[in-house]
């Protein structure tokens, strides 16, 4: 049997999006953009990038948000609502929701 994952833009709703993760202050975020919307995406950031520089990591600083595929959020949302976690559709998955995920699944992400 063979499962598909068809991710959906979170701007428009059209099919074949992938995440892109972006950060602002010490928020970050994470959406689901076709290739066009990336695109006007990346050209009004482009002077804000051209402009700025590059942070350093400091020798702490975890990351903020953690290495999943569109695949692997699926299936956590879908364990999230299974198992009582309110939350919204879209968006970024709730800390407290990957925390109990992982503790059930037994993965660390620390590394």
């Amino acid at each position: 049997m063979v499962l598909r994952s068809i991710v959906e833009s979170d701007i428009s709703g059209k099919p074949d999006a992938a995440t892109a993760t972006f950060g602002l202050g010490d928020t970050w975020y994470e959406i689901d953009l076709t290739p066009e919307e990336r695109k006007k995406l990346e050209e009004a950031l482009k002077p804000y990038l051209k402009a700025g520089r590059k942070a350093g990591k400091a020798a702490s600083e975890t990351k903020a948000v953690p290495e999943t595929t569109p695949e692997e959020r699926d299936e956590i949302r879908a364990w999230g609502k299974k198992n009582g976690y309110e939350f919204a559709e879209r968006g970024r998955i709730p800390k407290k929701i990957m925390k109990a995920y992982d503790e059930a699944h037994g993965i660390d992400r620390s590394k």
